[in-house]
């Protein structure tokens, strides 16, 4: 028996980049970090957190911004991160509706 979707979801290349930018394992942990801490988290924190020098922090973090899956804001000489939440609500529904 076929389950009908009300709403199916169609994956994009979009969610193919997202899906790709989380192949990397320090991108992955960097992810659970911000989904994790609920709030936004400065750039400094997520480095000292994971133990991961600043400047691969940065394009670690260029990468996740890319593909949708995070968004920054500056405020005066800090840059903070969050998770998008939509991105990830798609990744969440595109994976639960296949499984």
């Amino acid at each position: 028996m076929q389950m009908k979707l009300t709403h199916p979801l169609v994956a994009t290349d979009r969610h193919a980049e997202a899906f790709k930018a989380l192949a990397h394992l320090t991108r992955l942990n960097v992810f659970f970090l911000l989904a994790g801490a609920g709030s936004e988290l400065a750039a400094g924190e997520i480095a000292e957190a994971l133990d991961v020098p600043g400047p691969t922090l940065s394009r670690h973090l260029d990468v996740l911004r890319r593909a949708g899956l995070i968004t920054s804001r500056r405020q005066e000489r800090y840059v903070y991160y969050s998770v998008a939440p939509e991105m990830a609500t798609d990744i969440v529904r595109l994976l639960s509706a296949c499984c």
